[in-house]
């Protein structure tokens, strides 16, 4: 995240955004990255469900890994499919 607020948002800001290939290219390996992460962490959790023993305090874990993983494949998407076609398009 610091190289988008560092790198790519002052650049459409200041109307170059057609010109940020090289940053949202690096941006888009790390997304790949991330959700390559996102799998270990699935299954090394078993697709994050807590076994049937589990506490209270291991299920509200394991709930806030479901909500980090959400809103992380959230933050993913929009800017794949959002922020960076309408950057490179000069939006």
């Amino acid at each position: 995240m610091m190289k988008e607020e560092q790198i790519l948002f002052p650049m459409i800001k200041q109307g170059m955004g057609s010109q940020a290939m090289g940053p949202i290219s690096v941006m888009e390996s790390e997304h790949d990255d991330a959700g390559e992460l996102v799998e270990v962490i699935k299954h090394i959790t078993h697709n994050v469900t807590p076994p049937p023993e589990a506490c209270t305090t291991w299920k509200a874990m394991y709930n806030g890994i479901n909500e980090m993983i959400d809103d992380l494949m959230e933050h993913i998407s929009l800017e794949n499919n959002v922020l960076f076609p309408r950057a490179l398009a000069g939006e």
